[in-house]
């Protein structure tokens, strides 16, 4: 059954006193109810602790750049103004304070936590978490990367219609390189896809009140069945890393794939980083870059040209399926 959602109107103002939680790596000692995270299995023999605590949220950061009005960065801290929702801190990758605003909808501040907050975390850990949505066949994955809007959600939505399982959405996250050389896999965070309202009516779904994601937005989460079996949870290669690019909307382009050199490539991958500016502003771009770097060892990157319009959706699986999901056999 999926995962029950928050009704977005709801607050935080009544609170128990612990609640425990798991999501990709880390197993959350929380202050503070997450409905999103209720039920989903661990996806770690042994899950990191993170402790979620109420207050002491500190004004600003010791040695720490600042990034925009809204937040500050230090080596082993972060902290995040979401201004009219809440402020957030982040240490060590092992704690976050939370102040909120009174009358603050849950769901604003949970969404915050499992976006902004767990990248931090990701990164303090020395995680590269990607701003992808990853779909699996066969034990092997492919990421689909690009800003917001860009179609990766809806994306992976179609493929699972097809019988692709999905693996991540928004964040897709990589597990430390460590010192090895091997192939980095991806860690499944996935409880849910976020997708706006035409997405979801394309996919015969009919949004819903209480999965709005933020309260004031039209895109919703659209909840995934539980996982059947520890292999479903388990980490998977990263086989297939695609950049998504929109064409002009009066442009008649068909989509088109093309292949990536490495250092395009992981220049591309630097750049889309689930929040870059945090490696680059904490003195960790070198490891990050090493990282990605790593990941083309292994991994063939492509450019994936979109025509703009669901209506064309099908010529862009079709491709999808055709040139980069058969091959899996003979070329991985």
């Amino acid at each position: 059954m999926p995962t029950p959602a928050p009704n977005p109107e709801s607050t935080i103002e009544s609170l128990a006193d612990r609640y425990v939680y798991f999501f990709g790596p880390f197993r959350f000692d929380s202050e503070i109810r997450i409905p999103e995270l209720e039920n989903l299995p661990s996806t770690s023999s042994d899950p990191r602790p993170v402790r979620i605590r109420l207050g002491g949220v500190p004004a600003v950061l010791d040695h720490a750049q600042p990034y925009g009005n809204f937040a500050q960065v230090a080596r082993t801290e972060y902290l995040l103004d979401a201004r009219g929702t809440a402020r957030y801190y982040v240490r060590d990758g092992s704690e976050v304070r939370v102040d909120f605003a009174p009358g603050t909808p849950i769901a604003d501040v949970s969404t915050y936590l499992l976006g902004s907050v767990f990248g931090a975390l990701c990164h303090q850990n020395g995680f590269l978490p990607l701003h992808a949505s990853a779909v699996e066949r066969e034990g092997v994955v492919i990421a689909f990367l690009g800003e917001s809007g860009a179609g990766k959600s809806t994306l992976a939505a179609c493929l699972q219609r097809r019988g692709h399982r999905i693996v991540a959405d928004d964040i897709c996250l990589l597990e430390p390189a460590g010192s090895g050389t091997g192939p980095l896999r991806v860690i499944p965070v996935a409880g849910w896809l976020k997708l706006w309202n035409e997405s979801l009516e394309h996919l015969g779904e009919t949004p819903e009140e209480q999965h709005r994601v933020f309260s004031t937005d039209d895109k919703f989460r659209l909840y995934l069945p539980a996982a059947k079996s520890s292999a479903q949870v388990s980490a998977r290669q990263l086989a297939r890393v695609v950049f998504l690019e929109k064409a002009d909307p009066a442009s008649p382009i068909q989509p088109t794939l093309q292949p990536l050199d490495p250092p395009t490539a992981i220049a591309s991958l630097m750049n889309m980083t689930y929040a870059p500016y945090i490696p680059a502003l904490s003195g960790q771009d070198a490891r990050a870059f090493r990282q990605c770097a790593r990941v083309f060892r292994h991994a063939q990157a492509y450019r994936l040209i979109i025509p703009w319009g669901l209506d064309r959706i099908d010529q862009v699986l079709d491709l999808l399926e055709r040139d980069l999901f058969r091959p899996f056999d003979s070329r991985i």
